[in-house]
């Protein structure tokens, strides 16, 4: 059993967040769950896809990344965990190693400081290019823009139920359904992502939802090196991309976005029932 109840959110890196933000939100149709926000440190913003949502950052500085793996990269999967300590502890009880709780804090009007979400990286999937991580938000002590005092799974009812009235966009999404990840030894990733998620699936089930494909990699380091996306008709997805000459690539099951539409990823879409 897995230690998380969720994928909370997709961490996607870019140069400038602008153009995937309004790909996804404005030509795809999507609920924007965090709105376009600049900073000093990065231009960040949320889309959710249905079971999850997509957190794109374009960071004023990229020193954290190796040289060699270039914008954009999908760089952060973020778990959900019900219990965060125990999560930890039940991952140590399999061999699997996470590095200490972070919380990000925020200070309220009367000068306290409340934790907002707590961050622990699961080291025995994660690299310098593919962050894997539990996000465990606080119930109580909201963060810009969520004004609400939602817990998580609230706040995912509340994207959920967004999620419905759009009716999945014009590309008619269901939701997140494959990742591909590479790596350089796949037999060493298949067993450490086996027992974080306690699938014996193959493809490894990252939740009940999401496929977790696990290839050969060139690189030494693991990297994500695409994401799939379920839709409700793969012809009408077609006809949505084609109009506007998006369609990198078209096989009976499974269409490729140009990367010229999203900056250069790979995003693709099959045919899932809703």
């Amino acid at each position: 059993m897995a230690p998380y109840r969720s994928l909370d959110h997709i961490v996607i890196r870019a140069k400038a967040a602008e153009p995937l933000y309004a790909l996804f939100g404005e030509a795809f149709g999507l609920p924007v769950s965090w709105p376009l926000q600049h900073s000093g440190f990065a231009s960040f913003g949320w889309v959710n896809v249905g079971n999850t949502n997509l957190e794109i950052w374009a960071a004023a500085s990229n020193a954290d990344l190796p040289s060699d793996v270039p914008l954009p990269l999908v760089q952060g999967l973020a778990l959900d965990p019900e219990d965060l300590q125990a999560g930890i502890a039940g991952l140590a009880q399999r061999g699997i190693e996470c590095k200490a709780p972070k919380a990000f804090r925020t200070q309220k009007d009367d000068g306290t400081l409340v934790d907002n979400f707590t961050n622990s990286v699961v080291l025995d999937v994660s690299s310098d290019a593919c962050c894997v991580f539990f996000c465990a938000w606080g119930a109580e002590d909201t963060i810009y823009p969520w004004k609400e005092k939602l817990d998580a799974l609230q706040r995912k009812a509340r994207d959920e139920a967004m999620f419905a009235r759009c009716a999945g966009g014009a590309l008619g999404l269901v939701g997140l359904a494959q990742v591909r990840l590479a790596v350089p030894d796949v037999p060493t990733a298949e067993r450490a992502w086996r027992a974080l998620t306690g699938s014996q699936q193959t493809p490894i089930a990252l939740t009940p939802d999401i496929a977790l494909h696990v290839v050969a990699g060139a690189r030494g380091i693991e990297t994500i090196e695409s994401l799939t996306f379920g839709v409700r008709s793969l012809a009408e997805a077609r006809a949505f991309l084609s109009a506007r000459h998006w369609l990198e690539g078209s096989a009976p099951d499974e269409l490729v976005l140009a990367r010229s539409a999203c900056e250069g990823l790979d995003l693709r879409f099959v045919e899932v029932p809703a």
